[in-house]
C-alpha cells in the first residue's frame, strides 16, 4: 500500500467518523441519581490493521427545579438558568487511543470502559452532580465561567 492510498483511506475515515457516525451504544447505566450514563463505542480503523479506539460517554441532564431547592440567594434563580439553557444540558466525555492493532482493539475499549467506570462512577453517581454540571453550563452561556480545557 503507498503513502497516497493509505492517505485517501484515512481521510476518507475521518470524514466519517467526524461528520455522521454516531457510535453504538455498547452500555446504559442507571445512576443512583436518576440520571443515565450512555456508553458509546465510536472506534474506527485509521489505517490497515490499525485503529483509534474511542469510547464515549454521554448524559442527558434535565434543568429542573429539584436541583435548586435550598440554595442560596447568591446563586441564580431556576427561571434564570432555565430561560438560559433550556430544558436539558448534556455531559459528554471522550477517550481515546491511537493506532492500534485490530487484534487488540476490543480489549483496549474494554480496558477503557473499566477505567473510566471505575473513575468516575461515584461522580456522576452523586446527588449534586447534576446541579453542578448546570451550573457550569450556565457559568459558560452567561460568560461568567470559562469551559474546562485540559492544559
Amino acid at each position: 500500500m503507498c503513502f497516497c492510498d493509505w492517505l485517501a483511506g484515512f481521510l476518507v475515515s475521518a470524514w466519517y467518523f467526524d461528520y455522521g457516525m454516531e457510535g453504538k451504544l455498547i452500555d446504559k447505566v442507571k445512576l443512583e441519581n436518576g440520571l443515565v450514563l450512555q456508553l458509546y463505542d465510536r472506534s474506527r480503523r485509521v489505517a490497515e490493521g490499525r485503529w483509534l479506539v474511542s469510547l464515549e460517554a454521554h448524559i442527558d441532564i434535565g434543568v429542573k427545579p429539584e436541583y435548586f431547592e435550598g440554595q442560596g440567594s447568591e446563586s441564580p434563580s431556576f427561571e434564570v438558568i432555565r430561560e438560559t439553557l433550556g430544558e436539558k444540558v448534556t455531559n459528554d466525555y471522550e477517550k481515546t487511543r491511537n493506532f492500534i492493532a485490530e487484534t487488540e482493539k476490543d480489549e483496549v475499549l474494554k480496558g477503557l470502559k473499566e477505567r473510566f467506570l471505575n473513575t468516575t462512577l461515584t461522580y456522576f453517581s452523586s446527588p449534586n452532580f447534576p446541579r453542578s454540571i448546570i451550573l457550569s453550563r450556565y457559568g459558560q452561556a452567561s460568560g461568567n465561567a470559562e469551559p474546562w480545557t485540559r492544559q
